[in-house]
């Protein structure tokens, strides 16, 4: 059982500090914070004990969380555990079981030790009696992460509506809008909103009156129907041919909410709204596109093209699944395959161009790429990362003096075609175009024993890109037996994986004592830490060490996690948190860079923890420290002699 003390533990004035930090709490004045601390009581609850208990007296206070984390759950009849959240530093729990005054419903376990505030009932009562702010935010906030988990568990146990119909009801109407409103005053003739229409582009204008909120709505069809077919005067105003009141709905409105409301007024465009202003504009159009989206669609549209020009145009429907897809709840290791795949079938469609262009090879090919594309884990567009395998020609046949001279061709013509769709050359020159990486199969097993056999630290570091090696197009043979040859040189490698394993540890978790972040201290980045380099690449690295160790030949990270099981110096439960570890770095990386480019900002993987809500942080650095651990176990396997000389290199 947990011990508790009977007194305020802290200095009020530590407390109510805290309390300035904790919505609703924040919201009162200061006065009432200081007669709400002496109410209060600090409790401690060791990992894993139970503070509430589901269909026992219900809780009499309510919580918050000063340190650790606690776990909310419901066992069902079958003997399941359905975890519905975690609440970490200043987050409440025990609402619904203080404002069922019966029993509690839900189990609350801590996690991890932890220290929580609790309030009496009485206390809260009084307050939501006098504050109804108060009183409102917590319904509203808790009761709220409940339905929103009630209703996950539904969509995920049925399957009753089609992909397009389920959008409507998961996206929101600023995830579908791409045209932003034009807008103009009432006083403009219809001339210049003709012309302003026309060089914007646009479907329909937005009129507004002095305090910018639209009047009404002219559309193309009102310039037909109401202008041209009654020979209106292009002198008069543009209000006298606006369509009143204005439909409209806001941005963070369910895409069902508009379409409600093109159906009802029977309208083809609704303008969307942000603090009652007009920010863009959603038409039928827009609907229309969204069933174009689904991944399926877009890989079927590149498969259609003919031309460079037209993959380009196509490509951009990769980026736009993005957030659909995260607004479904795919996970985003199966996000990352998707997106791999229709990028495969756009290397494919390129590399059959080449083929058009240059005539038939003159010596079979494997068009191989590397690096987080070799790993199925790309996500936005980044830089060419790809090698070119051939076949060994004998020297005496002419095909051997013309090879070297086609793929060179062949090479740049894909590089420039990648180039065209939106990834730009490597900056490192990782590319076939690079005569190094355009080789013939018996150069490139040379390559692999030089790296392997006379390993040091930099040829490695250097070299790790192609150990994610991964054909996608041309004859696979060639990858096949370039891939069977590196096992065999891998079977007595120690030294060469030692080597791996430095690198592997090389790079520490940004904790500091405390488990606080360490971030930059100054320039760009300020407050911010690299969540690539010091959260997923370390996973990465340790996830390639134990495919390289344990023989496993895929190059996906979660596939080398799941598969190396029989290393028993990393347990299955540290691959497991690795596993979910790279799953929330990954997706916090992908929802900051979306986040990004729907602000036109140039892409980074460096976040700000204090722009993470509470349980993101919890589990950022729950991440962190399971990097910590399964890097001590690495050391632990591979440490020698030869780590003290690479310190010092």
């Amino acid at each position: 059982m947990s011990s508790r003390s009977s007194s305020p533990s802290v200095v009020s004035e530590t407390v109510i500090e805290f309390l300035k930090t904790v919505p609703p709490f924040q919201f009162l004045p200061l006065s009432e914070l200081s007669r709400l601390v002496s109410s209060m009581k600090l409790e401690y609850f060791p990992k894993d004990d139970t503070i509430i208990s589901a269909g026992h007296r219900a809780s009499e206070v309510l919580y918050i969380v000063n340190k650790g984390a606690v776990q909310l759950a419901l066992r069902t009849k079958v003997g399941k555990e359905l975890v519905f959240d975690v609440r970490s530093e200043g987050e409440i729990f025990g609402l619904l079981s203080l404002m069922g005054r019966d029993i509690a419903r839900l189990d609350v376990t801590a996690v991890e030790d932890a220290l929580c505030y609790s309030i009496p009932a009485t206390v809260i009562q009084e307050l939501g009696s006098r504050y109804p702010e108060f009183s409102e935010y917590l319904v509203r906030a808790s009761i709220t992460r409940y339905l929103d988990r009630s209703l996950k568990e539904l969509k995920d146990q049925t399957n009753l509506m089609g992909n397009t119909e389920r959008l409507l009801y998961s996206l929101a109407v600023k995830d579908v809008v791409s045209a932003p409103a034009v807008v103009c005053i009432g006083e403009t003739s219809i001339r210049e909103a003709a012309q302003l229409v026309s060089t914007s582009h646009a479907t329909c204008l937005a009129v507004v009156g002095p305090d910018g909120r639209a009047i009404g709505i002219v559309t193309d069809r009102d310039f037909t129907q109401r202008v041209v077919a009654n020979a209106l005067s292009l002198d008069l105003p543009v209000a006298s041919i606006m369509s009143a009141p204005v439909a409209s709905v806001e941005s963070t409105a369910r895409l069902f909410q508009a379409l409600l409301a093109m159906i009802s007024k029977d309208i083809h465009h609704v303008l969307v709204i942000e603090e009652g202003l007009p920010k863009s504009v959603l038409s039928s159009h827009d609907l229309i596109l969204l069933q174009g989206k689904s991944p399926l669609t877009v890989s079927r549209h590149i498969e259609q093209q003919t031309s460079v020009e037209g993959l380009a145009a196509a490509q951009k429907k990769i980026m736009e699944m993005l957030p659909l897809l995260l607004r479904e709840g795919a996970r985003v290791s199966h996000i990352t395959r998707v997106v791999s795949e229709i990028n495969d079938r756009l290397m494919a469609k390129i590399l059959e161009f080449a083929e058009a262009e240059l005539g038939p090879p003159p010596l079979p090919y494997c068009w191989v790429v590397l690096g987080s594309e070799g790993r199925r884990e790309q996500t936005f567009k980044t830089d060419q990362d790809n090698a070119l395998i051939f076949e060994d020609a004998d020297p005496d046949d002419r095909n051997a003096g013309t090879a070297q001279e086609y793929f060179a061709r062949f090479s740049r013509y894909v590089r420039d075609a990648l180039a065209s769709c939106g990834y730009p050359p490597c900056t490192g020159d990782y590319m076939a175009s690079n005569p190094r990486w355009r080789q013939p199969l018996s150069l490139w097993k040379n390559y692999f024993r030089t790296w392997i056999t006379e390993a040091d630290l930099h040829s490695v570091e250097d070299a790790l890109i192609f150990f994610d090696m991964r054909p996608v197009g041309g004859d696979a043979s060639l990858f096949d037996a370039l891939a069977a040859f590196v096992r065999e040189a891998l079977h007595d490698a120690s030294f060469f994986k030692s080597v791996l394993a430095y690198i592997t540890i090389d790079r520490k978790p940004p904790l500091g004592f405390f488990r606080t972040f360490v971030v930059e201290q100054s320039g760009e980045h300020k407050q911010e830490l690299d969540i690539k380099t010091f959260g997923t690449c370390p996973i990465v690295n340790a996830a390639r060490l134990l495919a390289i160790d344990g023989g496993i030949a895929a190059t996906n990270t979660v596939d080398r996690l799941s598969a190396a099981h029989a290393l028993t110096y990393l347990d299955d439960v540290l691959r497991r948190d690795l596993l979910e570890s790279f799953e929330l770095l990954t997706l916090l990386r992908l929802e900051h860079q979306l986040a990004q480019a729907h602000a036109a900002h140039p892409l980074s993987n460096y976040v700000n923890p204090g722009s993470l809500t509470q349980l993101q942080r919890s589990l950022l650095k729950e991440a962190f420290r399971t990097i910590t651990r399964a890097q001590s176990a690495i050391s632990d396997r591979f440490r020698s002699a030869v780590w003290a000389q690479l310190g010092s290199s």
